[in-house]
């Protein structure tokens, strides 16, 4: 008997204009540009998916998202051609996962950080089922991609405080 279980789920992600504004790091963009991301944005939304994955073991519950390799090809030939062009469809498959995330554990949302859990052996069978892997530096082999505890159980309420921090509001 396997020790996971794993759920497709359905996110919907909305596209919101300020949230990529604010990953992408921009204050403006080019009229030209923004009529390709809502035809972009629809096509990966083929491509975006969703998992509730548990240990039936009691290792614990998690929510993986992520964008499928064809989204990543896609962004790597726009880079080729632009690289300006290529860190905005970067930002927008960013935009993507997150805001499929947020959709789905509406406290990411509101600000609560997505800690990054450690999957034990249920888990990372589970990776394997699904075709993916998981990699030593805490990563999985797709380039946007979101695994946290589902449903939302908190995160490092001092992580801000933290000079290891990416968030940190503190560091010297």
């Amino acid at each position: 008997m396997a020790k996971y279980s794993i759920k497709e789920l359905t996110p919907m992600p909305a596209f919101d204009m300020m949230y990529f504004m604010e990953i992408a790091q921009e204050t403006r963009l080019d009229q030209d540009l923004m009529e390709e991301f809502e035809p972009r944005w629809d096509k990966w939304l083929n491509h975006c998916r969703a998992y509730h994955l548990e240990n039936t073991q009691g290792e614990g519950s998690f929510a993986l998202l992520f964008l499928e390799e064809e989204v990543e090809d896609e962004i790597e030939g726009i880079w080729q051609d632009s690289p300006t062009h290529g860190l905005l469809f970067h930002s927008l498959a960013i935009t993507m996962v997150m805001t499929a995330a947020q959709d789905l554990i509406p406290e990411l949302a509101s600000g609560h950080c997505a800690p990054l859990p450690r999957p034990g052996k249920g888990i990372l069978d589970a990776f394997a089922e699904l075709g993916l892997t998981w990699n030593d530096e805490g990563t999985v082999n797709r380039k946007y991609a979101v695994l946290t505890p589902y449903p939302y159980n908190g995160g490092c309420e001092i992580c801000y405080m933290s000079e290891t921090c990416p968030k940190s509001t503190v560091r010297s």
